[in-house]
């Protein structure tokens, strides 16, 4: 077999993602070899002219075939990163997007006095892991129906030393107490738009943390029917939302006694966090 160099292998693999239409070739190629030699991306132009070793290669090529067939990356490698922080991610479990970090942002932009943090939904614990993070005093319970995915939530705490309570819960079927946030990036694909997904997310992700009924808004729904007997005097729901739904979650948020609403655009100018008091 013959000796690559990382430039010769950069270029081989940034082709075959382009020849097989996979978005972003560039970064792709650049994040599996990296991963592969243990380096930060960017560091890999320090060392172009490096061979990469036989074993190197075959986990490189192996990773890139599985790429070439629209599997996600970060199942592929098992991770990704959230915020700055490293999360394990598998199929039980939605990959976090760069867009829900400004759930994050916002809630750490708004919010000073937090004692106690619900999220409903929590995945991989991405979101509450990055919040406990800033609020270090703060209790937070992440509730997820999936018990796998759970489990993949608790690895991500402790991977990322934070302690958080978890609850396998149906929304608020086994929640007690008041919090003063209540977050939540639910489904809110409808089954129509879900049938329009590319196949990387139809194929891979799991629908159930993406498609929900009633166009989309079922779980917000549900939430908001019951969130007041979960909120303290002063407490906030925070939710992810989809492009086009701002408009109506705000009028069941008012049907069921909320008053205050806003909505904050993500970079691209679509509606994306909604804050709700």
């Amino acid at each position: 077999m013959r000796t690559w160099t990382i430039r010769e292998l950069l270029d081989r693999l940034i082709t075959q993602f382009e020849n097989n239409k996979i978005s972003s070739p560039k970064q792709n190629a650049e994040t599996i070899i990296s991963h592969i030699l243990k380096m930060k991306r960017l560091d890999i132009y320090l060392q172009l002219e490096n061979e990469i070793s036989e074993t190197e290669l075959n986990s490189i090529l192996v990773i890139t075939e599985r790429r070439k067939k629209c599997e996600p990356l970060q199942y592929i490698l098992g991770e990704t990163e959230f915020y700055g922080y490293k999360i394990k991610v598998n199929k039980s479990v939605l990959i976090p997007r760069p867009e829900t970090e400004l759930l994050v942002e916002k809630i750490i932009k708004e919010e000073n006095n937090v004692n106690s943090i619900l999220e409903i939904g929590t995945g991989s614990g991405a979101i509450v892991i990055a919040l406990k993070k800033h609020f270090q005093n703060s209790i937070v319970l992440a509730s997820d129906v999936s018990k796998d995915a759970l489990k993949t939530a608790a690895e991500n705490a402790v991977l990322n030393s934070v302690q958080l309570e978890f609850v396998k819960s149906d929304i608020f079927e086994n929640i007690a107490g008041r919090f003063d946030l209540i977050i939540s990036n639910p489904p809110y694909i409808s089954p129509d738009e879900y049938e329009q997904l590319p196949i990387e997310i139809r194929d891979h992700e799991p629908k159930s943390a993406l498609q929900a009924e009633n166009n989309g808004l079922y779980y917000y729904e549900k939430i908001l029917q019951n969130a007041k007997g979960h909120l303290t005097k002063s407490g906030k729901i925070y939710f992810e939302i989809g492009y086009d739904q701002a408009e109506k979650i705000a009028d069941i948020a008012k049907e069921n006694g909320f008053s205050k609403i806003k909505v904050f655009k993500d970079l691209n100018g679509f509606d994306r966090i909604m804050r709700i008091i």
